[in-house]
């Protein structure tokens, strides 16, 4: 709830900038993330990875100064913060190993060229493969692989039709939050109404045709499902 109390504060400091409130969701996701993997870590099997991580991206809010110096630090902050969420949620699970390990070596390749925004996207997309991952797993009695499968043809339907960075790190992040809604309703069918709410949002501030104002929705719907998610599990550990 602190986390939330400050996402809020400061998204209402920065009203009337966009790209502003943008880095504020974004960063917000990042220490969701991290929290509900701290909550997910009973044995502190991953305590000092998650520390190292987390360490890495308050210091990367220190040093950048532009926006897309910012962003690309917040969007590859999740990026390794879903990668230490994929490595919880698959343990023991060989092939699913295998395939994080697949998307890293993808993603750490990406990282090699390209602009601050190629490198963002690269980043999201791998976030997305990440949450997919995540979501098959919990989705054990295979009740949701239909819907997962139209998520990932949306997101490679969208790849296809993407002219510009920007559209490439949108469409992975609208993808994202898509996911996001199927892996919080896999953690429990209780949530369904919140997670109906957080669409709602998600659509009505979809109207915009402006590419900063849908990633600012992108984002903050992205930490709002992270908040619940969190929420959840520290009321059920």
């Amino acid at each position: 709830m602190n986390l939330w109390r400050k996402y809020l504060e400061r998204y209402a400091d920065l009203d009337g900038d966009v790209e502003g409130q943008i880095i504020v969701g974004a960063n917000f996701t990042v220490e969701i993330l991290t929290a509900l993997s701290r909550t997910l870590d009973g044995g502190d099997r991953y305590k000092d990875l998650i520390d190292q991580r987390i360490a890495i991206f308050h210091e990367g809010t220190k040093q950048a100064g532009i926006f897309e110096d910012r962003l690309l630090n917040a969007t590859f902050s999740i990026y390794n913060s879903l990668n230490t969420l994929s490595h919880q949620f698959a343990e023991g699970n060989t092939h699913a190993l295998g395939m994080i390990q697949s998307v890293d070596e993808q993603a750490q390749l990406s990282i090699k060229n390209g602009t601050q925004i190629d490198k963002s996207a690269a980043a999201m997309r791998a976030c997305f493969a990440l949450v997919g991952l995540m979501t098959i797993a919990l989705d054990e009695q295979q009740t949701t692989t239909p819907a997962i499968r139209q998520l990932e043809q949306r997101f490679a339907a969208g790849a296809q039709a993407a002219v510009t960075d920007w559209d490439h790190l949108l469409n992975a992040l609208y993808r994202i939050v898509e996911m996001m809604q199927l892996l919080a309703l896999l953690t429990d069918p209780v949530l369904k109404d919140q997670i109906a709410q957080i669409a709602s949002r998600f659509q009505e501030e979809d109207q915009s045709r402006e590419i900063p104002a849908k990633m600012r929705n992108g984002f903050c719907r992205f930490f709002e499902l992270g908040h619940l998610l969190i929420t959840h599990v520290d009321a059920v550990v």
